[in-house]
């Protein structure tokens, strides 16, 4: 029976970008199902009283050095993008709304990790217009998008999959669990393909 790997993110999470290229490489070497679980960080981080690194003036700093470390290792591009922290929950209801179309869906989170931190232009994820554009540009129906967005559904999905994820011990994102085991962060997931491979 093939393993899943269930992978809590939202697009805000500069981490969860690097993490959503390492991942793909952690399925191709187990062969793993990846299961994607799009949440609300910002309601994770206020149920559990964790405090996001950009307002902790040293862990600030040390961000910036090592996002720029992770993207040299794995040979991202990244641009800070100017309306940090970014509206993203009807990025991440959409996702959740085109679970019934793997590969739209899949596209779509490309695209939606690509404008909020590999777009020079710095895009505002909750401006209609820029982000209808670009949209636009790769291939989606900003319409589409916007009624999956709004759906009443995904909101509810959405924050099912929030609860769900406090519930079960996240902190932050992103976050992936192999059963029960629960690991944090991009940089874990050599652990993560440990416990695929027991």
């Amino acid at each position: 029976m093939t393993k899943q790997l269930e992978y809590f993110f939202d697009f805000v999470s500069p981490y969860s970008y690097v993490a959503h290229t390492v991942v793909k490489q952690t399925i191709e070497r187990s062969g793993a199902e990846l299961v994607v679980r799009p949440m609300f960080l910002g309601g994770v981080m206020h149920a559990t009283g964790n405090r996001p690194p950009g307002v902790v003036p040293a862990k600030r700093k040390y961000l910036d050095i090592d996002l720029a470390r992770a993207c040299k290792r794995y040979g991202l591009t990244m641009h800070s993008n100017p309306h940090f922290p970014m509206n993203t929950r009807g990025m991440t209801r959409a996702a959740i709304g085109l679970e019934g179309d793997l590969e739209k869906r899949d596209r779509f989170i490309e695209t939606c990790f690509n404008i909020c931190w590999n777009d020079a232009r710095g895009i505002d994820p909750a401006d209609p217009e820029t982000f209808g554009a670009a949209l636009v540009e790769a291939g989606f129906d900003p319409a589409e998008i916007n009624a999956l967005a709004s759906s009443e559904e995904n909101k509810a999905k959405l924050k099912a999959n929030t609860a769900e994820a406090i519930e079960r011990g996240a902190f932050g994102a992103p976050t992936f669990f192999v059963g029960r085991e629960i690991f944090f962060g991009h940089d874990r997931l050599d652990y993560v393909e440990e416990a695929l491979s027991a």
